[in-house]
């Protein structure tokens, strides 16, 4: 049979090891896009744009990241 002192319990947060995973690549990935901020050059089909390393790496991220949504939602 467990003591109780008479101290209160304390109960511990129920964190998955998947949401941990998760803020971990985003905060990553948020170092990442801010640590490259020089500009670069993008080939398009046709055209060429510039723009600074840090909003192509954004993009990207984002991208990825609503792809991943939409395709759990086609699961459900």
């Amino acid at each position: 049979m467990p003591q109780n002192d008479g101290a209160p319990r304390t109960r511990r947060p129920n964190v998955s090891p998947r949401l941990v995973a998760g803020v971990l690549l985003v905060a990553l990935a948020i170092w990442f896009v801010l640590i490259n901020n020089r500009s670069v050059r993008i080939h398009f089909w046709i055209p060429w744009a510039e723009a600074p390393m840090w909003f192509v790496l954004g993009a990207t991220f984002l991208a990825g990241a609503a792809t991943t949504w939409l395709f759990q939602l086609r699961k459900k």
